[in-house]
C-alpha cells in the first residue's frame, strides 16, 4: 500500500503568539538575539515601510515578536531579564 508522504506543517500552519511589541527593528532585533540566544525562534511581523522608508510615525515602526505558544512564558521571561539589565535610555 503506498501512502502520501507525511508533509511537516509549514512555517504560516503553526500558530503564534505575540509576546512584545517593539517600537523599531533595532529593538525587535535585540529582542529576536536574546530569544535566538535562549533558543527561542521567533517571527518578527511589522508594517514593511519600517524596512524600506524607515517611517516611525504612528506606530508604523512597530514589530510585533511572535513565538509558539509553548515559548510564551520563557519568553517574556527572557524579555523582561534583557529589559532588566538594559541601561536606561537617555
Amino acid at each position: 500500500m503506498n501512502l502520501p508522504p507525511v508533509q511537516e506543517p509549514s512555517q504560516h500552519d503553526i500558530e503564534l503568539v505575540e509576546v512584545w511589541r517593539a517600537a523599531d527593528e533595532t529593538e525587535a532585533q535585540i529582542i529576536r538575539g536574546a530569544l535566538e540566544a535562549a533558543g527561542i525562534p521567533c517571527s518578527l511581523r511589522g508594517e514593511s515601510l519600517r524596512l524600506t522608508h524607515g517611517i516611525t510615525v504612528d506606530g508604523l515602526a512597530e514589530v510585533s515578536i511572535l513565538v509558539r505558544p509553548e515559548h510564551a512564558d520563557e519568553a517574556r521571561s527572557v524579555i523582561a531579564q534583557a529589559d532588566a539589565e538594559s541601561p536606561p535610555s537617555t
